[in-house]
């Protein structure tokens, strides 16, 4: 049995990409170890758009949505492992990295990685 669904996994990488960027955008202009650049900004608003272009023009189904929000936090806990991996004296980045394998595991459950497929 299959869905027509027209987005496919377009809000996914959206919203991962948004996390990302979003985070790395609040880290340029606050944190005074990370140098500024306006490529983050940029990043995000053409993410935004294309997000919402895809939002609005195709239906979505809810375990995409719970999905993206799942992603949507794995990208912001990315940016964050990355920045304090280059930067140690920002802290410890074992909490985040636990989370983002853990957010990994349950959007990969929830988009169905782990199901099995019919034998023909």
């Amino acid at each position: 049995m299959t869905t027509n669904n027209q987005a496919g996994y377009k809000p996914l990488y959206f919203s991962f990409l948004a996390g990302l960027c979003g985070n790395a955008t609040f880290a340029t202009l606050t944190t005074s170890e990370v140098a500024f650049s306006i490529f983050p900004l940029i990043a995000l608003v053409l993410v935004a758009y294309n997000w919402y272009q895809v939002y609005m023009t195709s239906a979505i189904e809810s375990h995409i949505s719970k999905s993206s929000l799942g992603l949507l936090v794995i990208g912001v806990l990315t940016y964050t492992t990355f920045v304090r991996m280059e930067y140690p004296e920002l802290g410890s980045n074992f909490l985040p990295l636990m989370l983002v394998l853990g957010l990994s595991v349950w959007v990969a459950k929830t988009v169905g990685v782990f199901d099995r497929k019919a034998q023909a």
